[in-house]
């Protein structure tokens, strides 16, 4: 079985994404987390009655990503109740939309993911083990935004370049996440997020690391905002990158499109639009 933890699996994208994983795969066990324990032993409850499902293929574990103690605790709870067995996958889904401070946001969406690798990491199997980040297209518009001198735009667009060592290319990225000001909070949020997956995959190459936008997905983010693709639709790429037999012969540390082609961190690519190509970011 693959073993595979979900973050904020108990509503939108992220149950979507359990429900597909354990529907379309016949191999998996999902680690539902959800920062709210009686919201997701329910979503846990309803996967297994809407697939009629096995309960042993899907778990629930407590943990609320925009805080170290409880990511931690996640941590330690998972060591207890996983008895030795390695994660085969990590998908990073949980996040706040608008209506947030910036602060707030980069904290859960940006730093979030950060303390969950930081904690699951030494669970996942290696080599081979899979880490996929919800990102979205809100990060590549945000950079393309920035004035064409602006030192982050490069930092952010081809973090390739950033120099130093894997650990001081991680704390400059913090250093800056925490530092830039601007009203897009979600938007920086998640370009950082881009920017570390390039740099954290360069740091473990015995894993797969990627990120991906779902799409403009209708979720309690989206409501009222125009979207109307439901969560089945958005769960496709992070599966997509964590279940395919081919990403693991492409290089990593990439972000792809809703259409599950490759896509450029520093302009927006469609749907359908030609696959970004730049073999840079592989040296």
């Amino acid at each position: 079985m693959k073993r595979i933890l979900v973050t904020g699996g108990n509503k939108g994208i992220g149950k979507a994404i359990c429900e597909r994983l354990l529907q379309e795969w016949d191999n998996t066990h999902v680690i539902l987390t959800a920062r709210n324990a009686e919201r997701g032993k329910s979503a846990v409850e309803d996967i297994i009655k809407t697939l009629n499902c096995s309960p042993e293929r899907i778990e629930f574990l407590e943990m609320d990503v925009s805080s170290d103690e409880s990511v931690k605790a996640a941590g330690a709870a998972f060591e207890k109740m996983s008895a030795g067995t390695a994660l085969d996958g990590i998908i990073n889904n949980a996040g706040i939309g608008w209506g947030y401070s910036t602060e707030e946001t980069v904290n859960t969406n940006y730093f979030g993911v950060r303390r969950v690798n930081d904690a699951f990491g030494k669970f996942l199997k290696r080599p081979g083990g899979r880490i996929v980040h919800i990102a979205s297209a809100s990060g590549p518009n945000f950079v393309a935004d920035l004035a064409k001198n602006d030192p982050l735009r490069k930092i952010l667009g081809q973090p390739w370049t950033i120099e130093g060592s894997g650990a001081e290319r991680v704390a400059l990225l913090d250093q800056l996440a925490k530092e830039t000001k601007t009203n897009n909070g979600y938007g920086v949020g998640k370009a950082f997020l881009n920017a570390y997956t390039h740099v954290f995959a360069r740091m473990n190459p015995d894993l797969v690391i990627n990120s991906c936008t779902p799409g403009y997905i209708l979720t309690d983010i989206t409501k009222g905002m125009g979207a109307s693709n439901p969560p089945s639709k958005g769960a496709v790429p992070p599966c997509w990158l964590m279940m395919d037999e081919s990403i693991a012969e492409e290089p990593t540390g990439r972000y792809y499109g809703s259409d599950c082609v490759r896509s450029p961190l520093d302009v927006y690519r469609g749907p359908g639009d030609a696959p970004y190509i730049n073999d840079e970011d592989a040296k």
